[in-house]
């Protein structure tokens, strides 16, 4: 028996006995009513994660377990430096260092993220789809730094052979250190996700995943973001769950091709994919999820177009899908090749609106192109019709009343009355943590009752986020001058 087959036998006979001896004080009953209890076991965590050694370790030797395609090349580029950023604050706030870790944006559309022992840490792209706030994305940011701060990585190597590793090559790379065979491993094909799993990385225990969530807590405390993001975000999963879309999605294999495809490679693409993905494309036309992000809009782009084209029609006839439904998406393929005020940008938005006249994100698109070309009659109609549509979402209301707010042209009346119903609308929604100086300001301004009494407090008592302290900050200059809130916004950003 060679030296690796032991080594993986000895840290099952280790794991047996780690796991018969374990025990969580959060599944004691005195767990919900011991204040004392809790707050020891939390002082011990921080303790522990204080403990935590990072000299001598680079996260870009955990970027050589991830296969090529394991970060998505198609959206990591500009998201990727913002994710790094809100990690590197947190650990600055947290022990007054820099984070020693190193952020990725996978390709999966599920929802996910997982840290590898080194400090290299990914996020989904699906994940982001998924989260309101930026919050929200510094709660799971901490959630997966406590896991490397809390050394749950070391751990878990002595407890991983028990989970059923099937394959004897991932289990010397991971505990043999055993470059050749991790090469092996990669070169048979298998998934991150599944290299991942069979490491016991994303297969947290209970206790571990509690640990993880306590100790996020602490570390958002210590940092500008609201830790009431983390309940936030529990809640998200615990209430939203069927919403939230699994591994395997048709838009994640789109993704895989789409990524071959940017390396220049060959995708083999069967008729059965292929018809797979586009009836989910077009059934995903009525859904409220339709044209929801770049990313997707890309995916499809990528992969139908580059596709041969009698493969694509033989498809249509066996679906016996029309060519013109897909005509949405077919006819946005090149239009953020131009500028938002270019004609070219307008004939292809009015192109996909001729399909789909009442969809919200392609109004949404017109309403911005009618801005940029400083059509403000057209532009003042269509916020006017959107404030008026009963199905109207947050980003068309709050693009609505910040164009009419800074409009002259508009009687106090007729004003008033718009944004009466725009703010009243919007009190009903789940709104960002920063638009609470929005609300504060509209419903002050425009005399709308019953909005501004919280709003008002929760400005004036100048406390939480940054960003939202210097919002509320402008919302109290702009009423007290009787201006507008958004011109002196637009003239802070742009300082």
């Amino acid at each position: 028996m060679n030296c690796h087959n032991k080594t993986a036998l000895v840290l099952v006979a280790v794991c047996f006995g780690l796991i018969g001896c374990s025990s969580s004080p959060y599944q004691s009953k005195d767990w919900s009513t011991n204040k004392e209890m809790r707050q020891q076991e939390i002082n011990e965590l921080v303790v522990q994660a204080g403990q935590y050694q990072a000299v001598g370790q680079d996260p870009s030797e955990d970027a050589v377990r991830l296969r090529s395609d394991s970060v998505a090349p198609l959206n990591a580029r500009d998201v990727t430096p913002a994710l790094q950023a809100i990690a590197e604050e947190l650990a600055e706030s947290w022990y007054g260092g820099p984070c020693h870790c190193q952020v990725r944006v996978g390709p999966s559309y599920s929802f996910g993220g997982f840290t590898y022992p080194e400090g290299t840490v990914v996020i989904q792209a699906g994940t982001l789809e998924y989260l309101d706030t930026r919050d929200e994305v510094a709660a799971l940011l901490a959630h997966e730094l406590s896991h490397l701060w809390l050394n749950h990585h070391q751990k878990n190597e002595l407890q991983s052979t028990t989970k059923g590793i099937t394959d004897l090559a991932q289990a010397i790379s991971l505990f043999g250190n055993d470059d050749k065979a991790r090469e092996t491993t990669l070169r048979m094909g298998g998934s991150t996700d599944a290299l991942v799993a069979a490491a016991g990385f994303t297969q947290w225990n209970r206790q571990q995943e509690t640990e993880a969530d306590l100790l996020a807590v602490k570390i958002l405390e210590k940092s500008r973001y609201s830790p009431m993001a983390m309940i936030a975000l529990l809640t998200k999963l615990k209430n939203d769950k069927e919403g939230i879309p699994v591994a395997g999605s048709a838009y994640e294999e789109m993704m895989t091709v789409a990524a071959l495809k940017a390396r220049k490679q060959e995708a083999e693409v069967s008729d059965n994919q292929l018809q797979k993905w586009l009836s989910s494309v077009a059934s995903d036309m009525g859904g409220r999820e339709y044209l929801s992000s770049e990313e997707r809009r890309t995916i499809v782009r990528m992969v139908i177009y580059d596709l041969d084209g009698a493969i694509l029609a033989r498809s249509f006839t066996d679906l016996q899908i029309d060519v013109d439904a897909l005509a949405p998406v077919t006819s946005l393929k090149t239009i953020h090749t131009y500028p938002p005020a270019s004609k070219d940008y307008a004939q292809l938005v009015d192109r996909a609106l001729a399909s789909e006249p009442e969809n919200l994100h392609l109004q949404l698109l017109k309403f911005r192109a009618l801005l940029a070309r400083g059509e403000q009659q057209k532009a003042r109609e269509m916020a006017e019709a959107f404030i008026a549509r009963p199905d109207a979402s947050f980003s068309v209301l709050s693009e609505a009343t910040r164009f009419l707010d800074q409009q002259s042209g508009l009687s106090d009346t007729d004003k008033k009355r718009l944004m009466h119903d725009a703010v009243s609308r919007l009190a009903d929604l789940d709104l960002p943590d920063a638009y609470v100086a929005d609300e504060y300001y509209l419903s002050k301004r425009y005399q709308v009752p019953g909005v501004s009494a919280l709003k008002e407090k929760l400005c004036e008592a100048g406390a939480g986020k940054v960003v939202v302290r210097e919002r509320c900050d402008l919302a109290r200059q702009a009423l007290e001058r009787n201006v507008s809130f958004y011109e002196l916004l637009a003239r802070a950003e742009s300082q």
